[in-house]
């Protein structure tokens, strides 16, 4: 049922009212040559939404970005480190961690970067555009005291803390990024107010190595922070199995009235750091599902950003798709051959997680 465009979008014979962020400075930084965060990832994608006609017919509307504001930043990190951060900034010396260089502007950069997410927020919020899609943002390794994972500032807790003070009580983060998103757990972790829905690959085999299944939320948050562990090599098949039987009935408890989403583009197959096999075809089915929920549960009210993404070609696919279903416009990426397909060890180990979370999760909320 959720799979059709659902009702409720603005402009219901186009598709609904996107807002696009975008400044030239987002590839403004300078992790090194050797990293895989590399400068002109950004441009690559927005220019991908160009050619294929989201940017110059109505579809979607370009924005600049406000930079994240000192206030929100202050509430979002220690001054402590926000001190570190202006000082590698002004000299270009030192390190966030040792994935995450330092540069010179990084602070300026990073405000930047993390506004955008929080400027589509309140666009959203405002009635100005039903989503936003933010080729940037979803650094959700970064927490109060340190960054790291190619993460400076966690945008998406300003965001959820933005949420807050306009007065939202229900914010659902749907982050399928390959990588557990272990600063956001942190922030929310207690806080029946924020569900965190988070798949990802295997933490014994990927960074953070965080995100167990075991990890539920704790005191008033119990329940509310679900963890689903992903076998290397899980395809599309197995991994929308797992999200059929997980994701809908925790949405439906939950009613969010705010959707933030990470889609999940480093899950892809062709994907240099990581070892799960989607297509973008997993990625529309998770798109539309939250399409749907945003606008059955929220008005609409939904904010994507991109997360991780290390091969160029299947970013811009990904993020074409999840245009292509927040829009209304057709797009179909070149054609995906996964190297293999679930095996049955794949299927044994997510079911048995499947399960594991059903325990816990589903006991813990009386679902």
């Amino acid at each position: 049922m959720w799979r059709h465009l659902p009702p409720g979008c603005t402009r219901l014979a186009d598709g609904c009212r996107v807002g696009v962020l975008w400044s030239d400075e987002f590839d403004t930084f300078d992790f090194g040559e050797r990293h895989p965060v590399r400068v002109s990832r950004f441009r690559e994608v927005y220019d991908a939404l160009w050619l294929h006609g989201f940017l110059d017919d109505g579809c979607a509307t370009t924005v600049r970005p406000e930079p994240l504001s000192e206030a929100l930043l202050r509430r979002v990190h220690s001054e402590e480190y926000l001190s570190r951060i202006r000082e590698i900034s002004r000299t270009g010396v030192g390190d966030v961690a040792i994935d995450t260089p330092g540069f010179r502007g990084m602070y300026e950069h990073s405000r930047t970067v993390c506004g955008a997410t929080v400027t589509g927020v309140r666009l959203v919020h405002e009635g100005q555009f039903d989503h936003f899609f933010s080729p940037t943002g979803g650094f959700h390794h970064a927490h109060y005291h340190g960054g790291g994972g190619f993460c400076v500032f966690n945008d998406v807790a300003a965001a959820v803390y933005e949420l807050k003070s306009l007065g939202y009580e229900r914010v659902l983060i749907a982050d399928f990024d390959a990588h557990h998103g272990n600063g956001t757990q942190r922030y929310f972790y207690s806080d029946p107010e924020v569900m965190q829905i988070s798949f990802h690959e295997d933490p014994d085999f990927l960074y953070p190595h965080e995100g167990r299944i075991e990890e539920i939320g704790g005191g008033a948050g119990r329940g509310f922070n679900i963890n689903m562990c992903l076998p290397i090599d899980t395809g599309d098949v197995a991994y929308r199995y797992a999200f059929d039987e997980l994701v809908p009935p925790l949405v439906e408890f939950f009613r969010p009235q705010f959707v933030i989403l990470i889609p999940g583009f480093d899950a892809h197959y062709r994907d240099p750091l990581v070892q799960l096999t989607l297509t973008t075809r997993t990625i529309r089915h998770i798109a539309e599902y939250f399409h749907h929920t945003a606008h059955r549960w929220g008005r609409g009210r939904m904010g994507v950003v991109a997360g991780g993404a290390y091969d160029r070609a299947a970013f811009r696919w990904g993020a074409c798709v999840v245009m292509s279903v927040l829009t209304g416009r057709a797009f179909e990426p070149p054609v995906e051959e996964p190297p293999f397909d679930d095996d049955e060890e794949t299927w044994e180990t997510t079911r048995d997680n499947v399960e594991a979370v059903k325990t816990l999760v589903f006991g813990a909320l009386g679902i």
